[in-house]
């Protein structure tokens, strides 16, 4: 149920979540199963279950940037980028990011996740994760027309959730080059993969989304763990509050959180946590609220006059996404594409198809990809080259990273692991700062590096809770994460846009211009001048010992404490070949039976 600021603080919790997100609220549901316990959710934003921009599947995306529903934060100017901020968007509602997301829902490979052991946390491995993925997902049977016309293979239950609460399945409108891409990346020595969740995610691939067909809306922590169970009387939501700080018992060791500290309004307000206080405000404000709370490095701390409790360097290091770099090309106007939702007759057309759940509103845009090893895009001369440099650059490193580092290697060498991601878009890129033409159709693509060796920061940049985090991915500070990606769009534009059939459409490349595809440098120019991230921050909390730069421990509990834990991306270790959103409902609803002792 929901409330009242005055009716939260005067009500006794048993564990109190700060952000109703992704993980948030999975753990909110999962907790209050248990009657006897009383579970808080503190949320910044709001909870309306009825904006198109959110649940109708077709609009997705464009709801980023609006400040009601977005943190749309920027990050610091990149230096490696032409001192260029970025553009950082995080949900801002009950949901979190899984309102906010584009809604596809995939897995890394399985040494991925067994890397989490390997690092020095027991219990965390690949058939845990595909354990727990399957629990929260219920998956959708396919169409037996779709099956054979665009080579998908019914879900396998070994790998697939039948009876979880997100709902997802293949989508039910196809990008017009779907066919074409597939068969081209095959052309190119990248296999058709039609069941890339089951451990082994490389090849091109038809990725599940987080929309359920039956209603054509869009499948996300709040309608899914939420409403259902909005009734339950022993789970308090409070929305439009922002967490603060942790409240802990005065000179206890380890440090026994009693509470949280919350703005409502103008007011200042405490509730009072009698088990655990759980933080699952993601990437960017969990090491925020941990740094408020006087947990952190002591010397960011006493440069904001906040007393150290716990000085714990690792919070807000190690932070790691996704960076991408789009292409345009003009194709034949006979394609359907979203371009032409501008004109006020298809859109009509549109909206009339949407009512019987069919027509592109009625489904996800970006459900095709590439995933691709490094063979595919880099010669075996560059190949060693980057080993070499890669591996002066580990070697250097302090010995957590070093260890991270050393595991990135072998996949970058691994030619059955992912290392770039091509995400063919059905329309003009809407990040671009060109216009299209009107009446012209577009096929773009975005070319993302899956493992950067560059890691970043997200520290706070005042005491005043209200002002956000300093948030520096460090794009290129490994300077070869930026000859990857440059090798990357290279083959994107070199080989897949100029190879048949996905060419065969081909009219004109947009962008990036002649100019600016002269030679490596100028492309690179064009890279620090476009690059973005793929919104799938992590690492800011890591669950690592301690001495290798950990924040939380295998029971995600923040070393120094002996009550307060974290539940989200953050405490992934390292990035992973996917996107992220399947990742984060596992590990929270593996939290939530730690936390329950099962």
């Amino acid at each position: 149920m929901s409330t009242s600021a005055e009716q939260f603080v005067s009500t006794e919790f048993d564990y109190i979540i700060a952000g109703g997100g992704t993980a948030g609220l999975v753990l909110a549901a999962r907790l209050s199963e248990d009657p006897s316990v009383v579970v808080g959710v503190i949320e910044a934003g709001d909870w309306d279950p009825k904006v198109d921009a959110i649940n109708v599947p077709g609009l997705c995306g464009t709801i980023l940037g609006n400040p009601k529903y977005d943190w749309a934060f920027m990050s610091v100017p990149q230096k490696h980028a032409n001192d260029r901020p970025v553009f950082q968007p995080r949900g801002k509602a009950l949901g979190g990011s899984s309102m906010l997301n584009l809604l596809g829902i995939n897995r890394a490979s399985a040494r991925e996740y067994d890397a989490f052991e390997a690092l020095g946390n027991p219990g965390w491995n690949w058939n845990e994760f595909l354990k727990y993925m399957k629990k929260s997902e219920k998956t959708l049977p396919v169409p037996a027309e779709d099956l054979s016309k665009y080579g998908l293979v019914a879900p396998d239950p070994q790998y697939h959730g039948d009876s979880g609460p997100i709902v997802k399945g293949y989508p039910t409108w196809f990008n017009p080059l779907h066919l074409q891409f597939l068969d081209t990346l095959e052309k190119l020595g990248v296999p058709k993969n039609p069941e890339s969740d089951n451990g082994n995610n490389l090849g091109g691939v038809t990725t599940f989304v987080t929309v359920d067909s039956s209603n054509a809306l869009r499948s996300y922590s709040a309608s899914a763990y939420y409403e259902p169970n909005a009734g339950r009387k022993n789970l308090v939501i409070l929305t439009n509050s922002t967490v603060t700080k942790i409240n802990f018992r005065s000179s206890s060791s380890p440090l026994q959180a009693v509470g949280v500290e919350f703005t409502n309004g103008n007011q200042r307000y405490s509730a009072v946590a009698r088990k655990e206080v759980i933080l699952a405000a993601g990437a960017f404000q969990t090491p925020q609220i941990l740094e408020l709370s006087g947990i952190g490095n002591k010397d960011i701390l006493n440069k904001h006059g906040i007393d150290t409790l716990v000085d714990l360097p690792s919070v807000g290091e190690n932070l790691q996404d996704h960076v991408y770099v789009y292409s345009i090309h003009e194709i034949d106007p006979k394609y359907e594409t979203i371009d032409d939702i501008v004109e006020p007759e298809v859109l009509a057309r549109q909206q009339e198809l949407y009512k019987s759940r069919l027509g592109y509103l009625s489904t996800a845009l970006a459900s095709l990809f590439g995933f691709l090893p490094a063979k595919s895009f880099v010669t075996p001369e560059q190949l060693s080259q980057w080993k070499a440099n890669a591996l002066a650059t580990a070697e250097k490193a302090p010995a957590g990273l070093r260890k991270q580092l050393e595991l990135q290697i072998q996949w970058f060498l691994n030619p059955e692991s992912v290392e770039a991601e091509l995400l063919p878009f059905p329309g003009f890129f809407r990040g671009s700062p060109l216009k299209p033409e009107p009446g012209s159709r577009y096929s773009s693509m975005v070319s993302s590096l899956m493992h950067p060796l560059s890691r970043g920061s997200v520290h706070i940049a005042s005491a005043d809770p209200a002002a956000p985090p300093a948030i520096d991915p460090n794009y290129f500070s490994n300077p070869l994460d930026l000859e990857i990606l440059l090798a990357i769009l290279k083959f994107t534009l070199d080989k897949v846009y100029k190879t048949s059939p996905f060419s065969d459409p081909v009219r004109k490349q947009v962008s990036p211009s002649p100019e600016e595809c002269a030679s490596d440098e100028t492309l690179k120019e064009y890279i620090k001048n476009n690059c973005g991230c793929v919104y799938h921050p992590l690492g800011s909390a890591s669950m690592l010992p301690r001495e290798d730069g950990g924040v939380v421990d295998p029971q995600l509990k923040v070393y120094g404490t002996a009550n307060v834990r974290v539940v989200d991306a953050s405490v992934i270790p390292m990035q992973l070949s996917a996107h992220t959103q399947a990742t984060v409902y596992a590990i929270a609803e593996k939290a939530a039976d730690i936390i329950k002792g099962l």
